[in-house]
């Protein structure tokens, strides 16, 4: 994909960011997840199920079912999530895996293209979600831990 995040991405981040916060004994479910985070509920359970599929959220069935994360915050990337609902990242078509560009190797901004994607794609890669609830990493952080919080008074 030439990188610009679609809502697939945006709600499936929303979604996962929720899921990294304590939800006491019980599972999410996924109008909890919806309402809480202002997703549309039917596209909401088709992000949920592309991510059961790539193995970074695990969903159980009937009464007291629901989703969490398939393995700990701190070991899901942002680069994992966006692949996982997006296909693999590129800046623009001459960095993508899956289109290439007629002017590959021949082009005087192949360079510069070369470098954003390095960098883009360690960012994504370096940011795990529970990253974004640590301060001293992220200023914002801080409107997220109040987030966080009503999600745990909520619980």
């Amino acid at each position: 994909m030439n990188f610009s995040i679609t809502r697939r991405g945006e709600y499936g981040l929303t979604a996962m960011l929720y899921l990294s916060q304590p939800h006491g004994d019980h599972l999410a479910q996924i109008h909890q997840i919806a309402d809480y985070c202002g997703l549309p509920e039917p596209f909401l359970g088709q992000i949920l199920r592309l991510l059961v599929r790539a193995r970074l959220v695990q969903s159980k069935k009937g009464v007291g079912g629901g989703f969490t994360l398939a393995r700990p915050a701190d070991t899901i990337s942002f680069l994992e999530v966006l692949e996982a609902l997006e296909g693999p990242v590129a800046v623009n078509l001459c960095q993508s895996v899956i289109e290439h560009c007629h002017r590959e190797g021949a082009c005087s901004m192949e360079f510069v293209w070369a470098k954003a994607q390095e960098a883009l794609v360690g960012v994504l890669r370096e940011t795990t979600l529970a990253d974004v609830y640590r301060p001293e990493k992220y200023p914002f952080a801080g409107g997220l831990m109040a987030m966080k919080e009503k999600a745990s008074a909520g619980a």
